[in-house]
């Protein structure tokens, strides 16, 4: 029994189907007609501008409500750990919205 009998040294010669694209796929890969990919990062985009406004939006409404709480004539340990607590807060806030920019550069470029 010989080995060449088990396996063919060349592949069947059915027609290629010009169509059908690279490997079976829909779209062959040196097309650049419309990728799936480019509609899926525009999506992905559009959903990150959208949260980075709302979210820039709520730090702006933190930034003011800190300014006006220092504003109010309180004293005590509570009102310096209320205050305490804000500052943190807009710091947070403000290293949120560098963040965001940052992932919103990343996204776009």
């Amino acid at each position: 029994m010989s080995i060449f009998n088990t396996y063919s040294a060349f592949p069947s010669s059915a027609p290629v189907d010009s169509t059908a694209g690279f490997a079976g796929n829909t779209v062959t890969p040196f097309s650049y007609g419309d990728c799936p990919c480019h509609k899926a990062v525009e999506r992905s985009r559009d959903l990150i501008g959208v949260q980075q406004s709302a979210t820039l939006a709520v730090c702006e409404r933190l930034s003011a409500a800190s300014a006006q709480a220092k504003s109010i004539v309180w004293t005590g340990n509570a009102a310096n750990l209320f205050r305490s607590r804000l500052d943190e807060l807009a710091n947070s806030s403000q290293l949120l919205a560098s963040h965001m920019q940052t992932t919103h550069q990343l996204a776009w470029s």
